[in-house]
């Protein structure tokens, strides 16, 4: 597990967002495609339906045109020849001879011995259908519904209409086809829908709104289907399709935030190495390697800063060096030297406090920046303290090492308002403090 300080938040942070915005974009898209594509599924069955169906209606317009033919007589061993011929196929359950709307004749006749010699216009549940393909002078299909033979079923009821001597249309009566279902769609291959990973539903709309369903498979969610409508004389059928697993695949949402937040964090912990490295690298251009404090190019470059603002307040620029420290390193050795010189930077971190920009400048110099509104008024108490910073001797190992420095200072803006001029200035007043250290005077200012 990646711990937070090892990670650059903020990139971690945008790398999840990004992750969810592109998941859920993702899961947006293919939801649309795969209703694009559920769509065009649609579009190619419906299209099967509506041929398969014009093709069985079709069967009674060839009876139509021999009943016309015959002028509407027609022995019952023709009809059965021909309606035998007519009923090739799966899903075809009877073809009947409807003369004033009676059944006359039916092929078969078994099985559909109840319905013999009833009148359309006398059963109410069918008399609404047959009298609108009257008026309509066109096929009517009614259903799904339960028919009197048993099974659920489409009835195609083609109202015929012969020409008197006159020329005087008058109606005769029905070539009537009755279908079961689903049989009679088997020749669409509904099934093979569930073959393309989807669940569908085939409906119509029945009486008082409800949907009849004609032929189902899979589990279809309520209002989640793409819905194609399907033309058949007086009717639209729905055929309503959606992937059995949803149109959003949600094991794959999973990988896909995992694989999102790997990646933000990878580039987090990546970002956090390069940060960190550009920090050190910054660092080591900024600072000494022994002491940590300030180098003289950082140094420089806050005198810039400061020189440079929009308004410049003044300040002292300090430049510091150990008395005798030359001696002590030839004596007790470079180890004993850097760890006198760290001890320095120490006390002098102390003394002069977080706000000064202490750097050493040079093997045993040193130098701050001071922010002094009183100028050289505030040089006694920073001198003060210092010196008082110094009184107690360094432990190099088991020997006690008394250290002292000369100091140097400069004014801003009043003695000099570059780097380098401060830093001559103060350079010249630190060597005349080391040549009173020397001679044994006393400091003007502290009297130390």
């Amino acid at each position: 597990m990646l711990k937070i300080r090892h990670l650059h938040v903020p990139v971690f942070l945008t790398g999840v967002l990004l992750t969810l915005v592109l998941v859920t974009y993702s899961a947006w898209s293919t939801a649309n495609q795969r209703r694009a594509d559920a769509l065009r599924t649609a579009e190619v069955y419906s299209a099967r339906l509506e041929t398969l169906l014009n093709a069985l209606f079709h069967k009674t317009d060839v009876l139509e045109s021999i009943i016309i033919a015959e002028h509407g007589a027609m022995p019952e061993d023709v009809f059965h020849d021909l309606a035998r011929s007519l009923s090739d196929g799966e899903g075809i359950r009877a073809i009947q001879y409807l003369p004033d709307g009676v059944v006359t004749y039916c092929y078969p006749r078994e099985g559909n011995e109840a319905v013999m010699g009833t009148s359309v216009f006398t059963n109410p549940k069918r008399r609404t259908d047959a009298l609108l393909a009257v008026n309509s002078r066109g096929t009517v299909l009614s259903g799904p519904y339960e028919l009197s033979q048993g099974g659920l079923g489409l009835v195609a009821r083609n109202p015929i209409f012969l020409t008197d001597a006159d020329g005087r249309e008058k109606f005769w009566g029905f070539a009537v086809l009755i279908l079961d279902l689903p049989d009679a769609l088997k020749p669409v291959f509904l099934d093979a829908l569930q073959q393309e990973g989807y669940a569908y539903r085939l409906y119509s709309q029945g009486e008082a709104g409800r949907h009849q369903t004609i032929a189902q498979g899979g589990v279809l969610p309520a209002g989640s289907g793409v819905d194609y409508g399907i033309k058949v004389p007086n009717h639209v059928w729905t055929l309503s399709l959606a992937p059995e697993g949803g149109w959003i695949n949600m094991a794959e949402l999973p990988l896909q935030l995992g694989l999102g937040f790997f990646i933000s964090g990878l580039c987090a912990v990546l970002a956090h190495e390069r940060r960190e490295k550009e920090r050190l690298l910054r660092r080591t251009a900024e600072s000494d390697d022994l002491t940590g404090l300030f180098n003289r190019r950082k140094l420089g470059e806050m005198v810039d800063a400061r020189r440079n603002a929009p308004q410049a307040a003044p300040f002292l620029l300090l430049y510091m060096d150990l008395n005798g420290f030359k001696a002590c390193n030839d004596t007790l050795g470079h180890f004993w030297g850097d760890v006198l010189l760290k001890a320095f930077a120490q006390r002098m971190s102390s003394a002069l406090g977080p706000q000064a920009g202490l750097a050493r400048v040079g093997g045993d110099e040193f130098a701050a920046l001071i922010d002094a509104d009183q100028g050289q008024a505030a040089l006694p108490d920073l001198l003060r303290r210092i010196q008082q910073s110094l009184r107690e001797p360094v432990m190099l190992g088991d020997a006690p090492q008394r250290i002292s420095c000369s100091v140097g200072w400069a004014e801003f803006p009043g003695e000099g308002r570059d780097y380098d001029t401060l830093m001559k200035k103060a350079d010249a007043r630190m060597y005349e403090e080391k040549r009173r250290y020397r001679a044994g005077e006393k400091h003007p200012e502290t009297g130390v």
